[in-house]
């Protein structure tokens, strides 16, 4: 048994692991061998390790190629096999060589090497962090602007990944991504909107029970939309979404089949 350690440089885990299996093909091919089984909990990268095309870590890539071509080339009966071994599944080897080697710490340096994929990330990280510090001001959400909470109870931020914070949630559904954006920004056709720009209109609720029509009221108080209230002041996107689907008619304007309903009669 043989075993080898080598700093990646500044990598992706994926770029990381593509090295590994450069490393353990390599000198599995100097020994006298017919088979080389490689045991790995990525099969992106044991898919990549033999792709020559343009990627992040092409240079693993093209080394692992040019080792294999050689080992098949010797003889006819030489082979290579990928098994995927998950590492929640914690197999006894694999698990060592997992464990040692994340256990590894190595000063990068002052000019380390840097995948691709490990500058794209960082620029990625960064550009997160300018969304999310120029999202945090009041300025530039907006005053009206409806924070939601995501699946574990914190409140939604910008993000570039899996469609973003909000639409993942919403759907492709274009009329109530319509809705939707108009109750967040709280641009919508309610009166309380519509103050701003005919302040001589009357700014009743339809319900008849409130002096202004205002966002807050249709989530929580008005008749019209009693099915599913939205109580609290900062709902979870997935009520916030449910509110919606249970009625079709919030948000929307009068051609997208909101009736008006008359005010009762005073008594």
């Amino acid at each position: 048994m043989s075993t080898s350690k080598t700093s990646a440089g500044q990598a992706t885990a994926l770029d990381a692991e593509l090295f590994a299996i450069r490393l353990g093909v390599i000198k599995a091919t100097f020994f006298d061998i017919k088979r080389i089984v490689i045991i790995t909990d990525s099969l992106t990268a044991a898919r990549r390790a033999v792709d020559a095309s343009v990627h992040s870590g092409q240079v693993h890539s093209l080394a692992i190629v040019q080792a294999l071509r050689a080992f098949f080339t010797n003889h006819p009966d030489h082979f290579i096999h990928f098994w995927d071994c998950p590492s929640k599944v914690q197999w006894s080897l694999h698990f060592l060589a997992h464990e040692d080697t994340t256990s590894t710490k190595i000063a990068a340096g002052r000019h380390p090497a840097t995948s691709l994929d490990a500058l794209q990330s960082k620029s990625a990280a960064a550009c997160l962090d300018a969304w999310r510090t120029f999202f945090a001001r009041p300025s530039s959400q907006g005053h009206h602007f409806l924070s939601l909470k995501g699946s574990i109870k914190n409140l939604l931020q910008p993000s570039y990944a899996k469609g973003g914070g909000w639409l993942p949630f919403i759907g492709k559904s274009v009329t109530l991504c319509a809705r939707a954006t108009r109750a967040i920004l709280n641009h919508a056709p309610i009166r309380e909107f519509r103050q701003c720009f005919f302040p001589a209109e009357c700014t009743h609720c339809l319900c008849g029970h409130c002096q202004v029509e205002t966002r807050r009221h249709i989530f929580a108080n008005c008749c019209q939309f009693a099915h599913f209230p939205l109580t609290d002041l900062v709902p979870t996107v997935k009520d916030f979404v449910k509110f919606l689907k249970e009625h079709p008619s919030a948000f929307a304007f009068l051609s997208q089949d909101r009736l008006p309903v008359e005010p009762p009669e005073p008594p």
